[in-house]
C-alpha cells in the first residue's frame, strides 16, 4: 500500500511538471511577441539590430526556449565591435549562437537566461535552475 501511495505521488508529481511542447507558427502574434522579447534586451547589449535565423523555438505553458543564430541588418554577420563581446570574438571564442529562456507574466514575455555566443550548450541546466519544463529543450 504505502509503495503504491508513493507511486501516485511520484507520477502526479511528474504530471504536473511534465508539459508538452509546441512551436509558435511562423507570423502568430505569440511568435512576434516571443521573437520581440527576446530582441530587446539583445539589442541594448550589442547595440544594434538583430535578427534570429531561428533553430528552435519551443513553448510549454508559460515557458519558452528559443535558439538561434544572430544576424545583423541584411542578414549579415553580427558586428561584435564597441560590446563586451568585442574580446572574446576577436579571439575566435564566441559563437554567432543565441539561446534564451522566457518566461510569461501577466500576459507579457521576459528573458529570464540567456546565452549571447556559446561555444557549449549553456542551456544544459536551466530546466533544472529556473523550474521550466524539460519538453522545452528536448530535440
Amino acid at each position: 500500500m504505502r509503495l503504491l501511495a508513493t507511486l501516485l505521488l511520484s507520477l502526479t508529481a511528474m504530471n504536473a511538471t511534465a508539459q508538452a511542447a509546441s512551436t509558435p507558427d511562423a507570423g502568430s502574434p505569440e511568435r512576434k511577441a516571443l521573437l520581440d522579447a527576446a530582441r530587446a534586451p539583445l539589442e541594448q547589449r550589442l547595440h544594434q539590430p538583430v535578427l534570429f535565423a531561428i533553430d528552435g523555438l519551443r513553448v510549454a505553458g508559460d515557458w519558452a526556449f528559443l535558439r538561434a543564430h544572430l544576424q545583423g541588418a541584411g542578414g549579415k554577420p553580427v558586428d561584435f565591435a564597441g560590446t563586451e563581446f568585442e574580446e572574446a570574438a576577436s579571439h575566435g571564442a564566441l559563437s554567432r549562437v543565441y539561446a534564451a529562456l522566457l518566461e510569461r507574466k501577466a500576459c507579457h514575455w521576459t528573458v529570464r537566461a540567456e546565452a549571447i555566443g556559446p561555444t557549449d550548450p549553456a542551456w544544459a541546466a536551466w530546466a533544472q535552475t529556473y523550474g521550466a519544463p524539460a519538453a522545452l529543450f528536448a530535440d
